[in-house]
């Protein structure tokens, strides 16, 4: 959709209901309206938001919708990099914006994949939280494997709601914490499933957790994770071709 026409849809415009900070860089922004396209998004889509500034409204930004489809508030989880992300948890209840959308085909039809793995860098699990999150509300019974890859255990936001969707829908999630020395001292009894590795992904921690490469891949982070992850695929015989991607640029 253009600029122009944008401004001509009074169904882009939305308010803010509230900004939740995740952690120090990410906050997940929740907003209300009655834009009908929204009622039929899919899991793992994004939207393009602009606010207003002094001279007007700003360029458009995409960013994963980490909600369930089903779910009536809109949420975009939203890294602070710049001065529009920046901008996000100073935005106040009752604040105009412009959200366009829904917009991707990343997920697209991914409940008709019986085994599935997905591979997230930093915020980069946005996308995954929304299917994660319908997953759990239709009780689907697909097999899933999460890797989510950060620096450290305070960057891994929404923890206790991942680790309770691994009782309430056949998910394991492993956390590989690039910058810890001992990430194993944050296994729970009551979190089996959750499982947490030091370093970076590998080939070797994949397929140490038993991933196969007849799964279906998704994979979504900055970029040079993402290529890194590829190899690391390769290296155990999964078709990188075959591997979903939604590229996270900021």
């Amino acid at each position: 959709m253009t600029a122009k026409s944008a401004d001509q849809d009074h169904s882009n415009i939305w308010k803010v209901v509230k900004v939740v900070p995740e952690n120090n860089d990410i906050n997940s922004l929740y907003l209300e309206g009655s834009d009908e396209k929204f009622t039929h998004r899919k899991a793992g889509q994004f939207a393009s938001l602009m606010i207003m500034r002094p001279d007007g409204w700003s360029e458009a930004h995409s960013f994963s919708i980490s909600c369930a489809p089903e779910d009536p508030l809109l949420h975009l989880t939203i890294k602070k990099v710049g001065a529009f992300t920046s901008a996000i948890p100073d935005l106040q209840s009752g604040t105009p914006v412009k959200c366009i959308g829904p917009l991707g085909v990343f997920c697209r039809d991914i409940e008709l994949n019986p085994v599935i793995v997905m591979i997230a860098g930093g915020v980069g699990i946005a996308p995954f939280l929304s299917v994660l999150r319908h997953f759990r509300n239709i009780k689907a019974g697909n097999k899933v494997t999460l890797f989510w890859v950060n620096k450290t255990i305070d960057d891994a936001f929404s923890s206790d709601e991942i680790g309770g969707m691994t009782r309430d829908i056949n998910l394991t999630a492993v956390y590989c914490l690039s910058r810890e020395d001992d990430a194993q001292r944050y296994l729970q009894q009551r979190y089996p499933r959750v499982l947490y590795e030091n370093g970076r992904l590998s080939g070797d921690i994949m397929k140490r957790r038993g991933v196969t490469e007849d799964a279906a891949y998704y994979l979504c982070g900055p970029s040079p994770m993402m290529e890194a992850t590829l190899k690391e695929l390769g290296s155990i015989n999964v078709d990188q071709s075959a591997v979903q991607q939604e590229k996270f640029s900021w």
